[in-house]
């Protein structure tokens, strides 16, 4: 993902007290400018999270497993997407770790260059070798994963750069807490090396994740794009649930809801379209449609993310607002895949700045392995239509995680094989 921004700012350098307690404060309240009567979704204070439950749970690796030993298609065409990748093998090499991860670097406030790369491939190597020893129990996969794992906990130390380090620490924040998730119930991975990987994820990676959602830098609330404040909302929930942390993981779900900047859900999907004679239902405007594509699908792939993770802890995101992230799926798959015009409400930010008035067509048809995830929930699990999703997903099958959409970080942005790991 490009280092851009809604206009240009420069960045304060922001001091972080590093603590092992936290204060996780509250969203504040923000008149709904979406549906009077959308429920919100709540987490209970006698809350128990259920380990493995961020993207993926023991039933759904029982379930990839029993189909990739069977022979069942698409099952076996996604394993061999995952291990055709480099990034999956026992041999994989670690491209870090490092002391001061930098996303935003060249920079007045570093002018070090960025080295951010070995994070997004390192977290890519990590989780997908957590992926192939739950399939085959391979444990050689399951000591690559470990490998890395410690090595970026004993050795990196702070995530630093202009304000482009909160998409450091939002992005593979999550990857990182993923492939933990997965390697927590490993004989292999010692007691005290796995505490101190959670540590490692509280200190350096939530507080930068956590400033960002609280003060924007000191920009108007909403300067930044919506990714910006889901990759970090994305964050904090895989930190809070692989650390067992109930008011961390309150505070993501209430942000999600409340929160004052674009990445509460009701900002993400800015605008809902009454559907037309081609569609099956309403369309939902990305609040990144004007800007471009590639942007615009990432939100969904990270609103994707979430929903998967909450799911999976009993929060049902993909229901809320009547399905909305399903009707921002629709919105993006019909324009970028099915080629379709869409309509669209032009955005104007807190700096009176409006950016767009009609869909940006940059990026179109951009290829992310996002779809599977959304189709699997809505399509196949509750049945509901939607043409223009289906024909994403059946468009980019088998699909491939970080490292076979490109060496840069857009093609990490999502840990991706979601034919492997989430067809039902």
């Amino acid at each position: 993902m490009k280092k851009n921004k809604i206009y240009t700012l420069v960045a304060a350098v922001v001091t972080l007290s590093i603590s092992c307690t936290f204060d996780y404060g509250e969203p504040k309240q923000v008149q709904n400018t979406g549906n009077a009567t959308v429920v919100p979704v709540t987490v209970p204070a006698n809350k128990v999270f259920t380990h493995p439950g961020l993207l993926h749970t023991e039933s759904d690796f029982s379930r990839m497993k029993t189909n990739v030993e069977a022979g069942n298609q698409p099952w076996l065409s996604g394993w061999q997407k995952l291990i055709d990748n480099s990034h999956s093998s026992a041999n994989y090499t670690m491209q870090g770790p490092v002391v001061n991860l930098i996303r935003g670097g060249n920079s007045t406030e570093v002018p070090l260059p960025d080295n951010y790369s070995t994070a997004f491939n390192d977290a890519a190597g990590a989780y997908q070798n957590a992926i192939v020893w739950k399939v085959t129990g391979n444990a050689a996969n399951a000591n690559k994963a470990i490998q890395i794992l410690n090595a970026w906990a004993a050795t990196c130390t702070s995530i630093i750069g202009n304000s482009n380090k909160a998409l450091g620490a939002g992005l593979y924040g999550y990857q990182f807490a993923n492939a933990a998730e997965i390697m927590r119930g490993y004989s292999g991975w010692a007691a005290a090396d796995f505490n101190t990987f959670k540590q490692w994820m509280r200190n350096v990676w939530y507080p930068v994740s956590k400033d960002f959602i609280d003060t924007h830098y000191n920009t108007c609330i909403s300067h930044y794009w919506a990714n910006w404040d889901l990759c970090n909302i994305a964050s904090i929930m895989s930190i809070a649930v692989l650390t067992d942390d109930v008011p961390m993981y309150t505070f993501a779900i209430d942000y999600l809801m409340t929160g004052n900047g674009n990445g509460q859900l009701l900002k993400t999907i800015n605008h809902i379209h009454a559907k037309s004679g081609n569609d099956d239902i309403d369309l939902g405007q990305i609040q990144e449609s004007g800007r471009d594509q590639g942007h615009a699908l990432l939100c969904m792939g990270l609103m994707g993310t979430i929903a998967q993770m909450a799911g999976n802890q009993g929060e049902d995101i993909w229901g809320y607002n009547d399905n909305m992230i399903l009707k921002g799926a629709e919105y993006l798959a019909k324009y970028n895949y099915a080629r379709l015009d869409v309509p669209f409400t032009s955005y104007t930010n807190c700096a009176n700045v409006t950016h767009a008035t009609v869909a940006n067509d940059a990026s179109r048809g951009n290829i992310r392995p996002i779809w599977e995830r959304i189709r699997s929930h809505y399509v196949t699990k509750q049945r509901k239509a939607a043409r223009y999703t289906v024909m994403a997903a059946d468009m980019h099958s088998a699909e491939g995680g970080g490292g076979d959409y490109g060496p840069n970080s857009g093609g990490f942005d999502d840990l991706g094989f979601g034919t492997l790991l989430y067809t039902q």
